[in-house]
């Protein structure tokens, strides 16, 4: 027990010292810096009652070389904390804390922005005619539409749900792709403002496009 008491009266002892300014009796505690040149940095803590013993870091490749064209971006400690050895982190600029950034926030992809607005029957011509009407994959479109004939509504081979918009005063219907979970308030009669994209599926081994999957869809008044 003595020794361990002994030991730790050491420890404090040796730290009481590193922390003791040259004559001053007291713990040197450790000034403001921030955003300082290295050079004015490194006087106003000498005076503090530190000696020459500071880490920097940072510096770029060659570390500093000449202090003037450094700037003390962050300290450690803080102001007014004690700590053997003071360290800076200096750039050749500082962002000012709260300054709105230069750099553009990256945009939010936009899943709707580039649909074309169509209308059931148009967008059912297109791909019933040659080549789609040249309709590409991830091709997007916006309609209105009105849900038909919820009995035939099923789960396809791919795990999609298919519901049907009337086309043609009634005469066609225009397949859809969507999650069955969205469906299971939709009935005959629903209208729909929907944004559908075309996609390919794969089936028995063949691929193939001018399916429509929902991407969005609000109820219409």
């Amino acid at each position: 027990m003595n020794v361990r008491r002994s030991t730790l009266a050491a420890a404090g002892a040796l730290l009481l010292f590193a922390l003791t300014g040259c004559g001053s009796g007291e713990p040197a505690t450790m000034p403001d810096v921030v955003g300082l040149q290295l050079a004015t940095a490194k006087s106003d803590i000498e005076r503090a009652g530190y000696g020459g013993d500071v880490d920097i870091i940072g510096g770029g490749l060659f570390g500093v070389v000449d202090d003037s064209n450094w700037v003390v971006c962050e300290q450690k400690p803080a102001p007014g904390k004690s700590v053997a050895n003071p360290r800076l982190i200096v750039e050749r600029e500082c962002a000012s804390a709260g300054e709105p950034s230069t750099e553009p926030e990256p945009d939010e992809p936009n899943e709707t922005a580039d649909a074309v607005d169509t209308t059931v029957d148009e967008l059912l011509d297109r791909l019933n005619s040659v080549d789609m009407g040249g309709i590409q994959v991830g091709d997007k479109f916006r309609f209105t539409g009105e849900l038909v004939r919820s009995d035939l509504w099923y789960t396809g081979r791919t795990g999609d749900y298919v519901v049907l918009f009337t086309a043609n005063d009634g005469a066609d219907d225009l397949m859809v792709l969507v999650n069955e979970s969205e469906a299971i308030s939709w009935v005959d009669g629903t209208r729909l403002e929907s944004i559908v994209e075309n996609v390919e599926i794969t089936l028995d081994g063949e691929t193939d496009d001018g399916w429509l999957r929902m991407v969005s869809a609000t109820l219409a008044g």
